[in-house]
């Protein structure tokens, strides 16, 4: 009966192996149909293993035939697999201009990926899931939110009219919004387990939530910086971008690797504009932050954390951040809301560095120069009670040490 037992297992074994060969025949992207290809390579220059490492690729800088219209789209190919990437149309047009993707890479070493032009039939076929979601609505009374793509004020402050008072963004690590009015303070919603809440939660918690792990508001913001936030530096605090002539924002972007939001405040420094671009990646707590200034304007910049009474502050000048880990109570309402314990963070690689840290009445700060008219850096935040994730002052200052090295060390791209 044994030796019977045993025929049975390596059968069922044998079949199995047939079926899985079957399935992967039939997904190998060499099978695909396509109309062109172009290969990359992506070299790592750090001598550290990097993993889910965003990159984006703008598709003005591909061949000719690899330039898609309403009838091909773009596949990203990595050995035999077609591995998750989306286009982006980023600058409103109605074209898609960026391709985004993310990979595993070993210390300074080159990897290969192709980029094969499809049909939209063929593109189809692929639908990747997605781990980042954004979201932006106005409140409509005591019915459900408006949800929109895009909003403007002229005013520039629709604080009290947008939902969650303002547009945001979430991985399933964090989310992240922004505040609709002078202040674009940016503000943090802690997660307990990895997944994407706000299409249920709207950002706040309620006892069906809390009864289910929800997170929430983890951060009081109020008048500081928040996490992140961009200001200007008059030599003694921080001020805030003022919008003398309104202010839109803009979902560009909801997934599946990455989401992507714009917010453009008007009339700073005179009849011009300021984007401030928001950007998460699946399975990456950091949000990264661009901002795309006025040409010619005259100001210094900083961003930062904002003060937490005794607070566990590390700052390091070289590496270009600041690592805060304190305990506070996230909203005014002191009895449902009691404190929590976050960490929050931020990075600003060396080319934007203007070398200063300081400090205002509210907030830890960093100074920030401009090249090209353009600004990058990054955000992070995390809560003790998110499951498996950062749980002390330690850890959190490790993961804004690895997020310094990575943002100073870019994968060298050549086509």
């Amino acid at each position: 009966m044994r030796n019977v037992n045993l025929l049975l297992v390596n059968f069922l074994v044998l079949i199995c192996l047939v079926q899985c060969k079957g399935v992967s025949n039939s997904s190998n992207p060499l099978k695909i149909e396509r109309i062109a290809e172009q290969e990359l390579s992506i070299s790592n220059p750090l001598n550290k293993d990097r993993i889910m490492v965003p990159v984006e690729i703008k598709l003005s800088d591909l061949k000719a035939e690899m330039q898609i219209d309403s009838e091909a789209s773009l596949l990203l190919c990595m050995a035999d697999s077609v591995i998750p990437s989306q286009l982006d149309d980023l600058n409103g047009d109605g074209k898609e201009d960026e391709l985004s993707f993310q990979i595993d890479i070993k210390k300074d070493s080159n990897l290969k990926v192709k980029i094969c032009k499809v049909s939209k039939n063929i593109a189809s076929k692929y639908v990747f899931e997605s781990g980042v979601h954004a979201q932006m609505g106005l409140k409509n009374g005591k019915k459900p939110f408006l949800i929109k793509d895009s909003i403007y004020s002229e005013s520039g402050d629709l604080y009290k009219e947008t939902m969650h008072h303002g547009p945001a963004l979430e991985s399933e690590h964090i989310a992240y919004r922004m505040y609709f009015d002078d202040r674009s303070s940016i503000d943090v919603y802690g997660k307990m387990h990895h997944r994407l809440e706000l299409d249920t939660t709207k950002w706040y918690s309620n006892d069906e939530f809390i009864a289910n792990e929800y997170g929430g508001d983890i951060l009081f913001v109020k008048n500081t910086i928040g996490v992140g936030s961009l200001r200007m530096w008059d030599g003694k605090e921080s001020q805030n971008i003022k919008a003398t002539k309104g202010r839109y924002a803009v979902i560009r972007s909801r997934g599946p690797v990455r989401s992507v939001i714009d917010m453009c405040t008007m009339g700073v420094d005179g009849n011009t504009e300021l984007l401030s671009r928001m950007m998460i990646y699946a399975g990456h707590r950091e949000m990264i932050y661009r901002a795309y200034l006025p040409k010619g304007m005259n100001a210094e910049f900083c961003t930062g954390v904002r003060k937490i009474i005794g607070a566990d502050v590390r700052i390091n000048k070289e590496a270009g951040y600041i690592s805060l880990w304190g305990t506070d109570y996230p909203r005014i309402n002191h009895e449902k809301y009691p404190q929590v314990t976050v960490g929050l963070g931020v990075v600003v690689p060396k080319q934007w560095q203007s070398n200063l840290f300081m400090e205002d009445e509210l907030n830890h700060l960093i100074g920030i120069q401009s090249k090209d008219s353009f600004i990058e850096y990054y955000i992070a935040a995390s809560w003790n009670q998110e499951r498996n994730g950062i749980q002390t002052a330690d850890e959190m200052e490790e993961y804004m040490k690895n997020l310094s090295l990575g943002a100073n060390a870019s994968l060298q791209i050549s086509y």
